[in-house]
């Protein structure tokens, strides 16, 4: 062994605890690491699961006045999965406690169904009767935070128009439900590939 190869492990010897120092800030970097990346994709895998199991749309298209035809020539497209219409609308509420209005988005569903894409989640109460316009499904942070529960009636102003909604149940999604008869127009297409 040449003498400068003994000064290195002499030196090394004498710098041990340093030298381990630096090693387990190494490994406890990569280590972090490998878990941040791991962390990441069950992130992306749990996501993946949730938007399948509650058969989330891959695209979505609004319109207004759009005929039912569209909806059918929407199915036409090669690599179209499902396609399902549904009327959006931005009301203003009326709720106890609050002087002003408050805003509400509701979408429509099929009766006694959780629709064929981005499907509610029921937590508590049920589906919409058939034949029943007035009912709705509201979330469960908006149903804690004023006290509302199956039974109660809300006032919206849907169209300049004052109607009452029956609080039927509580849904998962941060979005307001409600059955709205469909006319010929549908606002808003959902499509999955």
């Amino acid at each position: 062994m040449r003498a400068i190869d003994k000064k290195l492990w002499r030196e090394l010897w004498a710098m041990r605890m340093q030298a381990l120092a630096i090693a387990m800030v190494i490994v406890g970097g990569v280590g972090i690491f490998i878990m941040s990346l791991s962390t990441l994709d069950s992130l992306f895998q749990t996501r993946e699961n949730y938007y399948r199991d509650h058969h989330f749309a891959h695209v979505f298209a609004s319109l207004k006045r759009a005929p039912l035809a569209v909806a059918k020539r929407i199915e036409a497209i090669p690599g179209v999965d499902k396609v399902e219409t549904r009327v959006v609308a931005y009301v203003n509420l009326d709720v106890e406690g609050f002087d002003g209005p408050v805003s509400g988005h509701l979408l429509s569903l099929p009766d006694h169904s959780r629709g064929l894409l981005n499907q509610l989640n029921l937590r508590n109460g049920r589906l919409f009767e058939p034949g029943h316009d007035n009912e709705i499904i509201i979330s469960e942070e908006f149903a804690n935070a004023h006290g509302l529960q199956s039974g109660d009636k809300l006032h919206a102003t849907i169209n300049g128009r004052r109607k009452a909604l029956t609080v039927v149940g509580h849904g998962y999604r941060r979005n307001t439900y409600t059955k709205s008869h469909r006319g010929p127009c549908f606002p808003t297409i959902s499509v999955t590939v």
